[in-house]
């Protein structure tokens, strides 16, 4: 189990104002408030609620406003640019002007000397205003996009937690939302085939009333494993249920997936679970599904759930696709 980093009060304190500063509101107590305590259960997750996660990443997750605020300071920082050098292009308008008149024998020598050395410490100055300005613009971005991308460091690791089933470390309901999207945009875009086999223990409130819960979830725990062996690292394996998990199959057909889940099927009853000596043989029921052209990964999950359906009333242990 990994060790929490402590919680730095002062640097919590600015990355609070900072934030508030961030999106032009005003430095109240009850703002001040609403991140600081935000920024503190997002740093110290293993002590707080999936409710006060979410609700700490609804306040953080603005990371659209935060670029949209370094937009507006970037726009600042161009406009002070552009007015340093408005400055130097005047200042060496006139010097050419200057060059010009003593050209044409309208000045005198001292006072062309005068001019020139006059304009030039302008456009030295000048330079030199421009220069701080381009040092103090990348420092203030650069601490923006340091800010930012600590920030979506943060809520990267607290998403993945949030989508992850506790028991099992697969991934939950909340996270196969989430995955379906992309992988259904991506399936639609490359016009590749994209698989959903939902699995459903046999029996397993039996197991649960012989031998206890705990038993029970050591059985869900030893069939993940054999799940995650079977699969390629570009599948995934979701919780759908309390005995159920979802197989989503990248590029790969119903035909695909029944192999897989033949696969899955041999090595589960060549690998039962023992208890102690008490040999606990696992079984599964399995619906198939292959995405259509015009349907979403919600419809194809649901197809599969009816396949499922159907191979548990039809003596268990078997495998449905649908059409």
């Amino acid at each position: 189990m990994s060790t929490a980093t402590p919680v730095n009060p002062v640097e919590i304190a600015r990355i609070a104002l900072k934030r508030i500063s961030e999106r032009g509101l005003p430095p109240t107590p009850d703002n001040y408030s609403q991140f600081y305590n935000a920024i503190v259960t997002i740093k110290s997750p293993e002590s707080k609620t999936a409710s006060e996660m979410q609700l700490a990443w609804q306040v953080l997750y603005k990371l659209d406003d935060a670029a949209y605020d370094m937009g507006g300071v970037a726009d600042g920082l161009l406009s002070q640019l552009s007015g340093s050098t408005s400055m130097m292009q005047d200042s060496l308008g006139d010097l050419h002007a200057v060059r010009e008149a003593h050209a044409a024998q309208k000045l005198a020598p001292e006072e062309t000397h005068a001019s020139l050395t006059n304009l030039l410490n302008a456009v030295i100055n000048t330079t030199h205003d421009v220069h701080s300005t381009v040092l103090g613009s990348q420092s203030e971005l650069q601490t923006i996009r340091d800010s930012i991308r600590h920030i979506e460091d943060d809520l990267a690791f607290n998403r993945k937690v949030l989508e992850q089933d506790a028991l099992t470390g697969a991934l939950n309901r909340q996270g196969l939302d989430h995955l379906l999207m992309r992988e259904v945009k991506r399936a639609q875009r490359e016009k590749q085939g994209l698989t959903a086999a939902l699995i459903s223990l046999d029996d397993f409130k039996t197991i649960n009333d012989q031998f206890s819960h705990q038993v029970g979830d050591q059985v869900l725990l030893h069939l993940v494993t054999l799940a995650k062996a079977v699969l390629r690292e570009s599948d995934f394996l979701v919780r759908y249920g309390t005995e159920e998990f979802l197989i989503l199959l990248v590029d790969t057909e119903v035909k695909g997936a029944a192999y897989v889940i033949d696969r899955l099927h041999l090595v589960t009853a060549r690998t039962p679970y023992m208890l102690e000596t008490k040999r606990i043989d696992l079984r599964f029921s399995t619906g198939i599904a292959q995405l259509r052209e015009d349907e979403n990964g919600l419809a194809m999950v649901l197809r599969a759930d009816e396949a499922l359906y159907r191979a548990k009333n039809s003596g268990r242990n078997k495998t449905e696709i649908t059409d």
